[in-house]
C-alpha cells in the first residue's frame, strides 16, 4: 500500500501548530523578560557592593561591628527574594477585585502611626510603623495600595468621568503623608498619578489645569514651612550656608568632583568618612560617582533607562492583550521606580532641593528595598499573565 502523502497546506499547518505549541504554549517561567530581570539583579548587586563600601567604617564607629548594616541589608535582600516569589504567584485579579479594600487599608496604615506606641519618630518626622521586629515607612506601602485601586477603577469607569473621584483620594492621602512630614513621597505619588492619568487617556485640558492647581498648592506648603523653605534657599545658593542647610549638597558635589571620569576606586571615598551624611542611603549616587566615576554613574543611568522602557513595553503589551488593569499597574510601577530614581539623582547632583529619598534597588533601607521586590514580583506576574493570555488565544485558534 502506498503511504498517504498530505498536501503541502495541511502538512504546513500541522508543522506550524506543533511549533507554536512547543514555543508559545510554554511554562510560566519561560514567559519572563530576562533583560528586565538582569537589570534588576545588576542594580541590586551594585547596591550591595556600594553599601558595603559606605558602611564598613561607619558601622565600626557607631555599632562596633563593621558588618552591622551589610548584615541587615543581606537579611532584607533574602526576605525580598522570598517576597517577590510569593507576589509573583498571586493573580492580578486579587488586586483588581479587592481594590476598595486596598484603598481603605492605605488610609488605615497612614493614620495608625499617630496612635501612641505604634508610630515611631525619627529626625522629627513621624512616618514609621514600629512592629517590633521591623519598622515600616507607611507611605511606601500606602501609595502602592491607593494606586491598586486607581488602576482598577479607571478600567471599570471612563478615566475622564472618574478622574475627580481618583484625584480626591490622592489629595486626601497626600495630606496625611504631608502631615507625616514626607513631602518627597507626596510628590512621588502625585507625579505617578498624573502620569498614569495621561497615558490612560485623560484630556490634556483637564490634566494641565489640575497640574497647575497642584503647583499652586505646593507653593505655600514650601514657603510657610520653615525647614522646607530653608532647603529651597540652600538649594538656590548652598555656599551661603556651607555648614548648615547647604552642607549636604556641597559634600555631594565635592564627591562628584573628586570622582572624575573613572573614580577614586572602590572603597576609596573620602566623603563617606563623616563628610557626606547618609552616603549609604540618600546620597549613594554621589558615592558611586566618587568611587567609580562618571563612567560607572552613566552605566547606572542606562540600567534605569532600560528598566523604564522595558516596563513601558510590558504595559503596552498588556494593553494589546486586553489586560487593562495589568497595563495600568505596569505604568504605575514604571513611574514609581523612575521618578524616585530621578528625584534621588537630581538631589545628589544639585538639580533639586535636598530631600531624603533613596535610589531604588541600590540604597540601604528595609521598607523601600522590600517594596522594590514587591514591584519585581508584580512585574513578573504581569508577564506571566500576558503569556497565559497569548497561550489561551493560540489554543482557541488551533
Amino acid at each position: 500500500m502506498k503511504k498517504e502523502v498530505l498536501p503541502l497546506s495541511p502538512r504546513f499547518k500541522i508543522l506550524l501548530s506543533d511549533f507554536i505549541k512547543k514555543n508559545i504554549l510554554i511554562s510560566e517561567s519561560q514567559g519572563i523578560d530576562h533583560t528586565l530581570i538582569i537589570c534588576f539583579v545588576a542594580l541590586l548587586s551594585i547596591g550591595l557592593i556600594m553599601i558595603t563600601s559606605a558602611t564598613l567604617d561607619y558601622a565600626l564607629d557607631e555599632k562596633s561591628n563593621p558588618y552591622y548594616f551589610i548584615t541587615k541589608h543581606l537579611i532584607y535582600l533574602s526576605m525580598g527574594v522570598v517576597l517577590s516569589v510569593i507576589i509573583s504567584k498571586i493573580k492580578l485579579s486579587f488586586y483588581y477585585d479587592y481594590g476598595k479594600y486596598f484603598l481603605l487599608f492605605s488610609f488605615i496604615i497612614s493614620l495608625i502611626i499617630f496612635i501612641p506606641g505604634l508610630g515611631k519618630e525619627i529626625n522629627g518626622a513621624k512616618r514609621w510603623l514600629d512592629l517590633g521586629f521591623i519598622t515600616i515607612q507607611v507611605s511606601e506601602v500606602s501609595r502602592l495600595f491607593v494606586m491598586f485601586w486607581i488602576s482598577g477603577f479607571i478600567v471599570k469607569h471612563d478615566v475622564n468621568k472618574s478622574f475627580n473621584k481618583c484625584l480626591f483620594m490622592i489629595v486626601a492621602l497626600s495630606l496625611i503623608i504631608l502631615y507625616q512630614k514626607d513631602f518627597g513621597s507626596t510628590a512621588l505619588l502625585v507625579f505617578t498619578f498624573f502620569s498614569l492619568m495621561l497615558v490612560a487617556g485623560l484630556h490634556l485640558k483637564y490634566l494641565f489645569s489640575y497640574i497647575s492647581l497642584a503647583v499652586l498648592a505646593a507653593i505655600p506648603l514650601i514657603l510657610y514651612v520653615p525647614y522646607r523653605l530653608k532647603r529651597l534657599v540652600s538649594f538656590m545658593n548652598p555656599w551661603d550656608d556651607q555648614s548648615g542647610g547647604g552642607y549636604q549638597l556641597i559634600a555631594s558635589l565635592l564627591a562628584f568632583g573628586k570622582g572624575g571620569f573613572f573614580g577614586l576606586g572602590l572603597g576609596s571615598s573620602v566623603q563617606k568618612l563623616s563628610y557626606l551624611p547618609e552616603s549609604y542611603n540618600d546620597f549613594i549616587f554621589a558615592l558611586i560617582a566618587e568611587e567609580l566615576g562618571l563612567f560607572f554613574s552613566l552605566i547606572v543611568l542606562i540600567l534605569f533607562s532600560i528598566v523604564f522602557f522595558r516596563i513601558i513595553r510590558l504595559a503596552n503589551k498588556s494593553s494589546d492583550n486586553n489586560l487593562r488593569f495589568a497595563s495600568n499597574l505596569s505604568f504605575t510601577l514604571g513611574f514609581f521606580i523612575t521618578y524616585q530614581a530621578l528625584i534621588h539623582i537630581m538631589v545628589n547632583t544639585g538639580l533639586a532641593p535636598t530631600k531624603g529619598m533613596g535610589l531604588p534597588f541600590i540604597s540601604y533601607g528595609g521598607t523601600n528595598l522590600l517594596m522594590m521586590f514587591i514591584f519585581i514580583g508584580l512585574l513578573i506576574r504581569i508577564q506571566i499573565e500576558n503569556r497565559q493570555q497569548i497561550s489561551h488565544a493560540v489554543k482557541r485558534g488551533y
